[in-house]
Parts: structure tokens; sequence; C-alpha cells
């Protein structure tokens, strides 16, 4: 897993079928719920998982140092026994809502990918838990109905799912009827149901049939802030995290995208209902415009109450980043 997805910068830069893949009462959380996002027939959609996978391990920090943290209270070798693709968020402090992914897990210490020793302090909050795959997503035996491959390669005629490598790239997932399980394309016999689906993650679905394809995601709910990558001249696409609430104005990305007009600001890219794409941009009291968010082509009409589909694609005009996102107040003390 590359740092671009998850960790925070010391310093972040301003400027019709229905199937289940999970199923809710199988997540053991005091906060949990489901949405659905829908997979266009013959389009590629970009769709997020707005809830994350259980918390298998959480406390609090007594010592750290570069890439590890410690707590002399729990003993991860249990807690997080038979686990993999685990990550671990700070939940409380200046930087709450900064995480990373684990590499290795010790009996009181978690060594991470990041070196988070800048961005958290002794006392702070933190909660393990594993990153969600085609498996915890789809179901293992493809309970979500996505159209399968008959063969063990990809045939042209299934579904895709991209998922981000992490690199800059994805990993192109389908279900095999003939290996009975997930597989990546140009991957051989390699099972690629285990790959990991981090929560800043947007993925792609490709539906190479004749009707949309309705999928349900369920988990846990995060209500602090989330922080993510962008990279100047990419798009890159975000897990808007938050199943309801999520407006331009109170996601509080104003403080970080890069502030213009339709030709120099970062451009913000929702997918809508029709299979295309609305994009908007922040700009400053410039001329016949006042202060807000805008949409392309709409002149100085304010956008800002738009609420964020399940997923984005960020268009990153400034320098590259860090960039934040929080809830809406609805999630206060949840």
């Amino acid at each position: 897993m590359n740092k671009l997805h998850l960790l925070a910068a010391a310093a972040l830069v301003c400027a019709t079928n229905t199937a289940t893949g999970q199923v809710p009462a199988n997540t053991t959380s005091k906060l949990a719920g489901f949405h659905t996002v829908t997979a266009r027939a013959w389009a590629t959609s970009l769709v997020g998982v707005n809830f994350v996978r259980p918390m298998l391990a959480s406390g609090k920090i007594d010592a750290e140092a570069a890439n590890s943290l410690t707590d002399n209270n729990v003993d991860f070798l249990v807690a997080l026994a038979g686990q993999s693709n685990l990550w671990v968020e700070i939940t409380s402090g200046t930087n709450k809502g900064v995480a990373s992914p684990i590499t290795v897990v010790a009996q009181r210490i978690l060594t991470t990918e990041e070196d988070l020793s800048a961005l958290s302090a002794v006392g702070d909050t933190y909660v393990v838990r594993a990153a969600h795959t085609p498996t915890s997503l789809f179901g293992a035996t493809n309970q979500a109905g996505l159209k399968p491959s008959p063969t063990a390669n990809w045939t042209g005629n299934a579904d895709l799912v991209y998922i981000p490598d992490g690199l800059g790239g994805y990993k192109y997932v389908f279900y095999s009827t003939a290996a009975a399980g997930w597989r990546e394309v140009n991957s051989g016999t390699t099972n690629a149901g285990n790959i990991p689906v981090y929560h800043v993650d947007g993925m792609w679905i490709q539906r190479n049939d004749f009707t949309n394809l309705n999928v349900k995601f369920a988990g846990s709910i995060r209500s602090g802030p989330t922080f993510f990558y962008a990279t100047n001249g990419v798009n890159t696409d975000v897990n808007t995290n938050y199943a309801s609430g999520s407006t331009l104005t109170n996601s509080g990305l104003h403080t970080y995208v890069l502030h213009g007009d339709e030709t120099t600001g970062d451009i913000v890219w929702f997918p809508n209902s029709t299979g295309g794409w609305d994009q908007y941009y922040y700009t400053d009291t410039v001329g016949s415009f006042t202060a807000g968010w805008k949409q392309v082509g709409q002149g100085n009409t304010d956008k800002g109450a738009t609420v964020f589909p399940s997923a984005f694609s960020l268009e990153r005009r400034g320098t590259s980043g860090t960039l934040k996102l929080v809830p809406s107040t609805i999630y206060n003390g949840l």
C-alpha cells in the first residue's frame, strides 16, 4: 500500500437488480449501516464504500517511535490473530483521522508503513481495522451478482472491478465461476479475493450487461476526518466515507483545494444519475463572482449545498499534497 493513499502530511496543503455482497447483521459494531451503489449497464461507474469493517483493536498510545506505536494494555497477537490488510487510524488529537497500513504486528507494538510519530502523541486513541476486499464487499461466491467469467481468465464480457493499487494504477478483478473465486486480470490462478480496498479508495465497476446492478455495502461508521493525497495533474478517485449529510460546503474541502475559475482551480467531479459528470470548483470573490462553490458552466450560482455521491474524482491543478474531508455535524458524538 502506497503512502499516497493514507498518510496525512505534517503540513497540510491548503490552497435493475439488487444483490448483497455483505450482510449488515454480520457487522459487530454499535454503529453500523449499509448503502447501495449502482453499476450502470454497459458503463464504468465510480463508487465508494462509505462504511468500514468493524474495529479489531483499540486503545491509547503508551509510546511511539518512527513507524511504530505501543499500547501496553492490548495483546495485538491475540486481538489481530488471523487478520490481514490491517490499518490503524488515530482517533483523537490534532491530526485525528490520519491513518497508515500496518506492516508488522507484535504483542504490544504495531509497525506502520508510514511514520505517524509527528502526527500523533502519547495518550492519543487509535483503532485498528482490516481493509475491505473483493470478498468482503461482493461475497466469497459473488453474492453481489456481478456478471462472472465462465473461464479462469477474463473473457472480455465479465464485469470488472478496478481497485487502486497504491501506485497510481489499478488491479482489475473479476469473479470466475470456473475457478469459483476472485481473480485478477493477467495474474493466472492467484486468488484476488484478499486485495485490499482502503477507506480512501474510490473503485470503478465496469458493468458488461444490459441491466443495472445495485450492490449493497455494509459496515461500521467512521466519524472522524478523512485525509487523502492528490497529485498535480492527476485525477484522484476518492471514497466519500460518509454515507449521508456531506455537501461541498460542510466537507471543508474548500480549505484545501486550489481556488480559481473553471480553467485554473481544482475541479471536483461528481458522477450523476444520467451516467455523466457534474464538475465543481471553488472561487474567491472575483469580479461578478461571489466566493463559494460553483458548477462548471453555471455561472455564479452557489452550489455549496450539493450532496456528495458515494465517491468522487478530484482533478488536482494545485501542488501535490494532502487534502482533508470532514464529516457533517450529524456525525458529532458518534
